[in-house]
């Protein structure tokens, strides 16, 4: 696989260096770990090379602030922005959007304070004692995305709506798969339903998978 970006770390010294750096060089092979981005090599725990300072030459426009969330179904990413939360995302999920960030000039910095809510109530849910959240979200898509996702926001517990359904409702019927684009495409997990939840599915029934949880949400 040939990646875009291609940032170098160590596993030894947790510093992550531009393709070429002298010291990165001499890196052992077994030791060197790739990323896609810069932004991932930092959720990872990476600092920047001093040698060849990778960052350099990268310009934010804007800085969001990520931390990881350990559950009890493995790590997440969270990040959000000083208007809500903007990411939550399992390990897995999050280089993606990291990379993708990066490219848009957004900047990750580590701060577990600007997360607080966000935790408790997460704690809470997967302690079985909170369904609904109470955040604001700064989610990013387009137009028909967000719209999308607000919809999910409004769903009642217990409820389900198929993708024709929710496509009817937004006044554009013929838009079901757009709908399960978008739906997949949802950064926000957890906090804003997804197949896994069974209250928003195929016309099918049959449940896509879900990549928050895996038997189900809290309280089934």
């Amino acid at each position: 696989m040939v990646l875009k970006t291609v940032i170098i770390g160590c596993r030894t010294t947790k510093i992550y260096c531009r393709p070429g750096c002298p010291p990165g060089r001499r890196t052992k092979p077994e030791n060197k770990v790739y990323f896609s981005s810069r932004n991932e090599a930092r959720v990872k725990g990476y600092r920047a090379c001093k040698v060849c300072k990778p960052d350099e030459l990268f310009k934010a426009r804007e800085t969001l602030f990520f931390t990881r969330y350990h559950s009890p179904l493995g790590t997440y990413i969270l990040a959000r922005s000083e208007k809500g939360v903007v990411c939550i995302k399992t390990e897995e999920q999050a280089p993606k959007f990291l990379a993708r960030w990066e490219r848009e000039g957004i900047e990750l910095k580590g701060d577990d304070k600007k997360k607080l809510k966000l935790i408790n109530q997460l704690d809470a849910y997967f302690e079985k004692k909170r369904r609904r959240f109470d955040l604001l979200l700064d989610m990013r898509g387009t137009p028909f995305q967000l719209q999308v996702w607000d919809f999910l926001l409004n769903i009642p517990w217990g409820e389900t709506r198929t993708y024709g359904q929710t496509a009817k409702t937004l006044g554009r019927p013929k838009a079901a798969r757009a709908v399960g684009r978008a739906v997949g495409t949802n950064p926000v997990s957890i906090v804003v339903p997804l197949p896994q939840d069974n209250r928003i599915r195929r016309q099918s029934d049959r449940l896509w998978r879900w990549t928050g949880q895996k038997d189900g949400p809290p309280g089934t």
